[in-house]
């Protein structure tokens, strides 16, 4: 039968990488320009615009009397775009934020005449688990990638990839890159060319992409497919090339009778493609700052914004879609990555700081307009406490008050007394400032004390608390002992024990000696990837000569260690033996009297060059495999994997070391205990000393690495050719990552792995608690309190609750408003189904649900009982979204 190479035309617009993404734009402009010009001579067919739509958007803005032309080719169905808005990392981004790339994209790209439903990632640094549901939420059903499959997991290039759920999209698997088809321009093997790309395929229908990075439409696509075709009909070959798309593609291969091969489970191997498995840390300062700024906007300010409706404060969604536009742009796998100049990073990390200030401002305006639109006491002051997460909320929090006096109490709504414990107090100065501060107005000084207290918050809401100053009858007392090198609370002990640390876990009595230390490595990698060097010295950080201080009383205990460590300058210095560059450290445990982790922060003035930090754990779990959390789930991947053995002799592009990417948590679990360690933006984790298939219970989370080049060619772990510009050795010493680099962890112990209940206490841990002072003795507790406001014309309650979810086994993942209808998501990340998971209880009628989409397009009507919103049943890590609307 004769074989058929479907030709398609296409551009891999990088959106940044060693250029920035306003230089890729004058390319663009003119690339464009010429792109409809071969589709409106009929010089190509049609032509694939890289799926994204942030490119489009840049050049329309620039280009705005191009529109009609452009928005005629894409409803001709000429020019193919979207359906994302930049192609995103899989990996290292949250869940939400892939639906919103989406969602943004697909919006944009009707609006422009039609959206192309192609899970299109030819360049993606990895494939996720969880993909398959998210395109099917979306309508997508088929998907076309490249990097990530190995033949060990699946050997053919067509098939069906699933979820546990169900979900399953039709995949093309590209063979040797989006850019094999520049053989067709460049060379005259007809031949070779077919050898090449029909390897490993069960169709007779063929994809051969022909295009390639900021590469121009190639306008002689025609006469150079007359000639193969002529070159394979004199040499007897079975093949044709015809001019074609991945739609035409898919539907000739939905006409044969394949086998049903079906994929399961992520694909992060780089047998046949780079995958950079270990990119998760590099500029890990950005992933740090991503991290933050997901959960803002999902977690803290969208649920707040939606919290304000109810008392007339209109949801500002082009606000919010603003704000996830610059964040999604960082979401391209480069920019995501950090692969990319030292110039490029400037631009993303301006981007993170726009999206930082504008969330943060917007999330302090509107606990401010709240808490000052409810009524004024005429006793003491009032301190609202806010939760934006739906359920009830009993932590440790810390609070910074402003106060005239030294001592003060707190009061609840009933006048019981709220028990805090003062940590720090400082005097202040609110009067004009002096050149000498002892020309201050004396009458001038007010207290800044910080507090911690734990009282219970209701779900996406806010209570009140009073607070009265009172007469220095007694001295508010300072928590801080230099001598005791020990907390504790009803779950661990952390013991400072000869310059170690030793963790008791209580509730099964086991002592965990030297538990936690860091080591630092050489690292002769670039931006892309890890690499250790061929003489290499691993130093274990411990303790030692560590200055110690403890902080707290019942509520909250803080063990703080400083000191400096001396590590070798660069690499000359590292194969020397030399340790000769100074790096000074702090590290901070806390125990607070609630069921939250053992927190752990780091803090780094890291002086040194090329080199890798990791934090490790040392458990007494034996374990083969660890477990990492994913954008809606988890997955499960070995220690050690088998290809390690002999992977140079296959011939695959990099080494599957045991460097895996994670979103929130890493778990190792046996039969009878669990050790789950949760990040604030750490990305990267690995099983030490788990060797040719032996059980460990090492893990190390990489803090960060320190490289100084975008590419270099032949190293250990990743032979040939420089990733990114294999031409130019490209310098990036910012990428030496100089200055504080500060991580935050928390350590969990468990009788079992339950990923409910995980997810949960990440939320818990990580978003953060809002809180407004009523008082005007410091104008700067955000940047606009200077500036007065009106009060809104609906006064606020003293306390109020949107609503509750009752289902313990799901987690919420996003709640917003769309026009005037709240919009919630859940997903069950547990491999087991959900029977009668629960409800969402709300505080108001409702007057309409709905099941919807991940676009939010109504799918069916839901069950409602009264103000309850009757969840079902849910599949095994199944994803589902809901639309509500209240009286």
């Amino acid at each position: 039968m004769t074989k058929k190479l479907h030709v398609i035309s296409h551009t891999h617009w990088d959106f940044e990488w060693y250029f920035s993404a306003h230089e890729s734009l004058i390319q663009l402009i003119y690339h464009l320009d010429e792109v409809m010009e071969a589709l409106e001579s009929g010089d190509v067919n049609n032509y694939y615009l890289d799926g994204q739509l942030s490119i489009v958007e840049d050049y329309l803005q620039a280009c705005p009397e191009q529109r009609q032309r452009f928005c005629k080719l894409v409803e001709q169905g000429l020019l193919i775009i979207g359906p994302w808005y930049t192609q995103t990392d899989q990996l290292i981004i949250a869940g939400e934020s892939i639906i919103r790339n989406l969602q943004l994209g697909i919006r944009i790209g009707e609006s422009l005449g039609g959206c192309e439903m192609l899970g299109y990632v030819p360049d993606s640094f990895g494939q996720s688990i969880d993909m398959p549901k998210i395109y099917n939420g979306f309508g997508i059903n088929k998907t076309v990638f490249w990097r990530g499959l190995s033949s060990d997991i699946y050997p053919f290039r067509e098939g069906h990839w699933g979820c546990e759920d169900g979900s399953s999209v039709q995949f093309y698997n590209i063979k040797d890159g989006y850019y094999v088809g520049g053989q067709l321009i460049y060379a005259d093997d007809s031949k070779s060319l077919v050898k090449q790309v029909e390897t490993g395929c069960l169709s007779n229908d063929i994809a051969l992409p022909l295009g390639g990075d900021q590469r121009f439409v190639d306008r002689n696509v025609k006469s150079r497919i007359t000639m193969f075709n002529q070159q394979l009909a004199e040499d007897n070959i079975p093949c044709q090339l015809i001019e074609s798309s991945y739609k035409d593609l898919f539907s000739c291969i939905e006409k044969q009778d394949l086998p049903n091969k079906q994929l399961m489970g992520e694909m992060i191997d780089g047998q046949v493609s780079k995958i950079h498995r270990s990119i998760y840390s590099s500029r890990a300062d950005h992933k740090r700052l991503n991290d933050k700024l997901e959960r803002r906007l999902t977690l803290e300010l969208e649920p707040l914004m939606t919290l304000a409706t109810c008392y007339g404060l209109n949801y500002k969604a082009e606000l919010l879609n603003n704000i996830w536009r610059l964040l999604l742009r960082n979401h391209a796998h480069d920019s995501a990555g950090g692969c990319n100049t030292d110039k490029t990073n400037k631009i993303i990390l301006e981007r993170y700081e726009q999206v930082d200030q504008m969330s943060a401002s917007a999330r302090d305006y509107l606990i401010r307009k709240l808490a000052e639109s409810q009524s004024i006491l005429t006793d003491g002051r009032r301190l609202t406490l806010f939760n934006t997460l739906p359920f009830i909320r009993h932590q440790v929090q810390q609070i910074f008050l402003a106060t005239k006096s030294t001592n003060f109490v707190l009061h609840d709504l009933s006048g019981a007394i709220v028990e805090f414990e003062l940590l720090e107090q400082k005097k202040q100065n609110n009067g004009s400032i002096q050149r000498d501060i002892n020309d201050n107005d004396p009458n001038c000084d007010y207290y800044l004390s910080t507090i911690v207290l734990r009282y219970p918050l209701p779900a996406l809401g806010f209570t009140s608390l009073i607070l009265n100053e009172i007469e220095p009858s007694f001295e508010l007392e300072l928590l801080v002992d230099i001598d005791k090198a020990s907390i504790e609370n009803h779950c661990y002990q952390v013991d400072f024990i000869n310059g170690e640390l030793q963790l008791t876990d209580k509730q099964r009595g086991d002592i965990w000696l030297n538990f936690l230390s860091l080591i630092d490595g050489g690292d002769d990698g670039d931006t892309y990837d890890y690499s250790p060097p061929s003489n290499d010295w691993l130093l274990s950080l411990n303790f030692e000569h560590a200055c110690i201080k403890r902080i707290g009383g019942v509520l909250s205990q803080t063990l703080i260690l400083t000191g400096s460590w001396l590590l070798p300058r660069n690499l000359k210095s590292r194969e020397q033996r030399i340790c000769d560059v100074v790096c000074p450290y702090k590290l901070e445990l806390t125990l607070n009297n609630d069921d939250m982790p053992l927190q752990i922060s780091i803090s780094i003035d890291n002086q040194a060059d090329d080199h890798r930090i990791q934090l490790l754990i040392d458990s007494p779990l034996d374990t083969i495999s660890s477990t990492a959390d994913t954008p809606f789930g988890f997955t499960t991947r070995p220690h050690y994997q088998k290809q390690l053995k002999d992977w140079r002799e296959q011939g695959w592009k990099e080494e599957p070391s045991g460097i895996y990417p994670m979103i929130n948590y890493v778990n190792l679990h046996t039969d009878n205990i669990s050790l789950t360690l949760f990040s604030q933006g750490i990305k990267e984790y690995e099983v030490l000393d788990a060797l040719d298939e032996q059980s460990s219970g090492k893990m190390a989370l990489t803090l960060f690495r320190c490289v100084g080049w975008l590419g270099k060619p032949d190293l250990l772990r990743r032979p040939g050719i420089a990733s990114g510009q294999q031409y130019k050795y490209i310098a990036t010493p910012d990428s030496q990552m100089h200055g504080q680099q500060t991580a935050v962890i928390g350590l969990r112990i468990d009788d079992s792995f339950i990923p409910s209940e995980l997810s949960r206490v990440w939320q818990s841990w990580s978003v953060n608690l809002p809180y407004y002072q009523e008082q005007s003795l410091n104008q700067f507790t955000n940047t606009l309190k200077y500036f007065v406001i009106h009060p809104l014309t609906q006064t606020v309650p003293e306390k109020d609750s949107l609503l509750m979810l009752a289902c313990p086994d799901l987690i919420c993942s996003s709640l917003l408003d769309e026009c005037g209808e709240i919009v919630i998501r859940f997903y069950n990340p547990s491999l087991e189904p959900v029977y009668n998971s629960g409800s969402v209880d709300f505080s108001r009628e409702i007057v309409a649900a709905s099941e919807v989409d991940l676009n939010n397009y109504k799918t069916s009507t839901i069950q409602i009982d009264n103000k309850a919103l009757i969840l079902g049943d849910f599949k095994p890590k199944q994803i589902r979204s809901f639309k509500i609307k209240l009286c």
